[in-house]
């Protein structure tokens, strides 16, 4: 779920630049610090996450924009965590994406089965409805000046212009048998190739221009829960060539070089506060550092529904909310 040319085209606000500067590290720090943090931001009221020194209210370091997938509801919440738009749509809603200050693109699971884009005064800007073409589509992302959206049954990537309009459709060879589970996120990753999650095999997929295979990774089994189903949940291209993937069910994060080879992980067990339950999506900030969804679907009520990664790989900020969300599919940072 990731960077500028990849995932999601960031919401360009006009108002102070984001500063990260008044974060504060968890990595090293004692355990009671990353509670404190989380304690802060589960009010879920305007002030939610806000540290007070000298009367003046501590903001986040930017908006966000995020996806119930229990409540079916996308929500944006401002930089105080004061939630100031929100829109549920009349069916399941997953992910989104932003086509400009102006517009929302997301999939929707309804009778006739659409893509939908959205004004923030609610009004339907275009629709495509897919049921005809596609059992089911679930993710879609963004690259640059197209959308990628994932048809599932049969399993391609719909690159389309931000209008809505089909340019492309490219075969992915996925062979996850229940059409719920074949295709997840697409990415474009330069030299007209695609990175591809596939959710239901729990591997990673690059293909070329023409949906041929030229690199596979299948996360490893992990604990004792479901596998491979669900162990995939996102992918992220870095900038050094190698993959971050958002292991899901597994609850950890890999870095993974061309080998194959696991470079670094996550799994949250030295930060128990944070009930990393599910790793379900990736973003990619403009400073390098990557911002996590925690999807807590049936782990609801404590811990963080996302936290920011430096750089370095260290926690500097969590964000909860359990007055207003249950578990989100996706926390997306807006960027000023």
């Amino acid at each position: 779920m990731n960077d500028a040319r990849t995932r999601r085209a960031f919401l360009k606000r006009g108002g102070a630049a984001a500063c990260l500067s008044g974060l504060v590290t968890i990595s090293g720090l004692a355990k009671n610090t990353l509670a404190q943090d989380i304690g802060n931001a589960t009010t879920g009221d305007a002030t939610a996450g806000e540290a007070t020194s000298g009367g003046k209210q501590k903001a986040f370091p930017f908006e966000l924009m995020i996806c119930d997938y229990v409540r079916f509801k996308l929500s944006r919440v401002n930089k105080y965590g004061k939630v100031v738009w929100e829109h549920s749509p009349a069916g399941k809603v997953w992910d989104f994406v932003f086509v400009d200050e102006h517009a929302i693109v997301y999939p929707i699971i309804t009778d006739t089965m659409e893509v939908r884009c959205i004004d923030f005064q609610k009004k339907l800007k275009w629709a495509w409805p897919y049921a005809n073409q596609y059992r089911e589509i679930i993710n879609i992302t963004r690259d640059q000046s197209r959308l990628i959206v994932s048809g599932q049954s049969p399993p391609q990537a719909i690159v389309m212009s931000l209008d809505g309009t089909i340019q492309k459709e490219l075969p992915i060879p996925a062979k996850y048998q229940h059409h719920h589970g074949q295709l997840g996120n697409v990415y474009a990753v330069g030299n007209n190739h695609f990175l591809a999650q596939l959710w239901g095999e729990g591997t990673v997929l690059e293909v070329d221009g023409s949906g041929k295979e030229v690199w596979r990774y299948k996360v490893p089994k992990f604990g004792s829960g479901r596998y491979p189903a669900g162990t995939v949940q996102d992918v992220l291209r870095l900038d050094n060539g190698n993959t971050m993937i958002a292991c899901g069910t597994q609850a950890r994060l890999l870095e993974v070089d061309r080998s194959g080879r696991i470079v670094w992980e996550f799994d949250g067990k030295a930060n128990p506060e944070l009930n990393f339950t599910n790793a379900c999506g990736l973003q990619r900030l403009r400073d390098g550092s990557i911002f996590v969804t925690n999807f807590l679907r049936g782990n609801s009520g404590s811990g963080a529904h996302a936290f920011l990664l430096s750089k370095e790989r260290a926690i500097t900020w969590t964000f909860s909310d359990h007055k207003n969300f249950t578990a989100a599919s996706q926390v997306w940072a807006i960027e000023s």
